[in-house]
């Protein structure tokens, strides 16, 4: 059946509504450390979240009552925390390296690892596709406790310097159109764009934009690829950085 957070994930980053369900995925996203620990009546008056709401929330990913959701979820960071033991522990920066047809200098993804540790907030734009080839940096963030969300138009968020905001295009259209977003301005927070389009190198970014150029005219199949390498770079480079 899949951990209970990749579930979660799944409709959040796939929500078309900003419903209750919704926030309370959100909710949940942004407090999933907290969680273990929180009642049912404080996680209630927390979110600010109706009983019915919850329990309906709850029925729908097929549990009857909230302790053996809590109980649930707790599990699943345990097995996830465990899995990411396993698959990182001992792993090199040049097995995933060797994968891509550019090399990712190591300090820059050091410099990404220090501000997704720092950052309260990590957001990612762009397809729905190529986002979620992330998911599982998501999943891995989260249980790390840095909430990390997929960000929907109808949910409009007021960037800071406590955010992280990705871009995932390989034309650099997701950016553009960010860009016509009313209040969307991610000038104050520390932002990574991934792109095959070159003349992203070349823009005048503000000094906290990275953008990590991968080989390629717009081929998504490529690009795909080289998205998953950096996400495992990421992945390990955190790891060893901020939890070995």
């Amino acid at each position: 059946m899949g951990l209970l957070l990749s579930r979660i994930l799944t409709y959040l980053n796939g929500a078309m509504q900003n419903d209750y369900y919704y926030k309370i995925c959100n909710f949940i996203i942004f407090n999933y450390l907290d969680i273990f620990e929180m009642s049912e009546e404080e996680f209630l008056n927390k979110g600010a979240f109706r009983k019915e709401e919850l329990y309906s929330f709850l029925l729908t990913f097929g549990f009857s009552t909230y302790e053996d959701f809590r109980f649930k979820l707790e599990a699943d960071h345990q097995l996830r925390l465990n899995q990411i033991r396993v698959r990182l522990f001992g792993e090199t920066p040049q097995k995933f390296l060797a994968k891509m047809d550019e090399e990712v200098l190591a300090d820059t993804i050091t410099s990404i690892c220090e501000h997704f540790y720092k950052a309260k907030r990590i957001i990612i734009f762009g397809g729905l596709y190529p986002c979620s080839i992330a998911v599982e940096l998501q999943t891995d963030m989260i249980s790390f406790g840095r909430p990390f969300i997929h960000y929907h138009k109808y949910d409009p968020i007021q960037f800071n310097e406590d955010d992280v905001v990705i871009f995932v295009s390989a034309t650099g259209r997701s950016l553009e159109e960010m860009k016509k977003y009313d209040n969307c301005s991610f000038e104050k927070a520390y932002s990574l764009l991934i792109t095959q389009n070159r003349k992203y190198t070349q823009s005048c970014f503000n000094g906290n934009t990275t953008v990590i150029y991968v080989p390629g005219k717009f081929d998504s199949i490529d690009f795909n690829y080289q998205i998953m390498s950096i996400c495992d770079l990421i992945r390990l480079r955190y790891f060893q950085q901020y939890y070995l």
